[in-house]
């Protein structure tokens, strides 16, 4: 018999389990790893972005899912509030570019280690084993079946036990099911903040390519609905990096709809960019077209845009007209790519959908269904933009259900 179980030991499940301590409960945190926080020493590629340093509006406008759930969380437990519980841990944190918020030894192991020492240090019950089952009667949580070590009683329960991302760290949907069974109705899941794959077979061929401060844009049905500056990678057959990790967000299951168009020149207007292609072609005015390019594109890129270009590969740089200039500035300024489909869970960074946050009361996070089930993190129905948001939800909702276990 303990007083709280918290299911899950990932941010939210030791947020969750520390505040309720405070609260004078003995609390036993259960999980399945061998290890805690396994998915977040790979956060922020192993940086782990904490937060975002913003107030609660920059918050709210950056959460994708569900936002208006969020004001009372972040009201009680937001971003500055954040910062100095970790401060006041010991672990000495940093402010960098977009208001990000890192560790300053840029490890995420320095961030779990704080995190267990307080667990420790608040006579936290760890156990390694995976709930098969959140045992309910009357209507009321009263404990869990263990897959090993049978049932352990509780006059509360938590579920913290993430979502389906990166399931190879232990966030495999698992928490969707007890939810589930419990009578909780599930948004279907869905990759969110991941790659995409295009039906333009180019990026074949640009593997590897990174293009810098190039400007994004998003549309639906030809109609622009997203666009951001900033950087697009070429993995082996898909698109990524933080724009295009951005604009999945705006995507939805059927993604043939959905069209990309990338301005490989955004810092020169239509009037510049050609100033700077004559520039170019009287500098290389005998040569074939096919060879003078070099100075305005990464290597890489130079076949895709030849491939895309009506202009010949051997026709002098001398010869070419105004129309057919004018048409390869276009093709520069509106690069095109169809999407094919989002990257499935294993490398998505968060997962959209999960338990709907209109069975949850928000000022509690306690369960509108069952009584004494609490909720909190990845496995509830909110989602967020890239910056340190999602990880501020997971800790913000986990501080709220721990302050309302007393």
């Amino acid at each position: 018999m303990t007083d709280v179980i918290i299911i899950g030991g990932g941010p939210a499940g030791m947020m969750a389990a520390l505040q309720a301590a405070s609260n004078k409960n003995k609390v036993t945190l259960i999980e399945k790893n061998k290890n805690l926080g396994k998915k977040l020493l790979i956060t922020g590629k192993g940086r782990c972005n904490l937060t975002n340093y913003s107030d609660l509006n920059q918050h709210i406008k950056n959460i994708i899912d569900n936002p208006q759930f969020m004001y009372s969380s972040l009201a009680e437990f937001d971003a500055y509030r954040l910062y100095y519980f970790f401060e006041g841990l010991g672990l000495p944190l940093k402010i960098e570019r977009g208001d990000r918020v890192f560790p300053e030894s840029n490890r995420s192991q320095d961030v779990l280690k704080v995190l267990q020492k307080e667990l420790f240090k608040a006579n936290v019950g760890i156990i390694q084993d995976q709930v098969e089952e959140i045992i309910i009667n009357d209507q009321k949580a009263q404990g869990v079946k263990l897959k090993y070590q049978g049932q352990l009683k509780a006059e509360k329960v938590v579920l913290a036990a993430g979502g389906s991302s990166y399931p190879q760290t232990g966030s495999d949907g698992s928490g969707f099911q007890l939810a589930r069974t419990a009578g909780h109705q599930i948004i279907t899941p869905r990759p969110g903040l991941c790659g995409l794959t295009t039906r333009e077979d180019w990026i074949y061929e640009a593997e590897g390519l990174k293009l810098k401060y190039v400007n994004l844009k998003l549309l639906k049905d030809g109609k622009e609905i997203f666009s951001q500056f900033g950087d697009v990678e070429i993995r082996s057959n898909y698109l990524d990096g933080p724009t295009i990790i951005s604009a999945s967000m705006y995507i939805d299951d059927d993604s043939e709809n959905y069209q990309l168009e990338i301005d490989l020149k955004p810092a020169l207007d239509y009037q510049k960019l050609d100033q700077r292609l004559l520039r170019d072609f009287d500098r290389y005015s005998n040569k074939f077209f096919g060879n003078s390019l070099g100075d305005l594109l990464p290597q890489k890129l130079i076949p895709v845009i030849l491939g895309r270009s009506s202009i010949e590969y051997k026709k002098t740089v001398n010869q070419i007209t105004a129309a057919e200039r004018e048409e390869l500035i276009h093709l520069l300024k509106n690069l095109k790519l169809n999407i094919k489909a989002k990257k499935g869970f294993k490398r998505a960074i968060v997962t959209r959908g999960g338990i709907s946050t209109e069975e949850i009361d928000p000022g509690t996070m306690e369960s509108r269904l069952i009584k004494n089930l609490y909720f909190a993190g990845e496995v509830i129905d909110l989602a967020a933009m890239t910056g340190g948001y999602n990880l501020q939800i997971a800790f913000s909702t986990a501080y709220k259900a721990g302050n309302n276990l007393s």
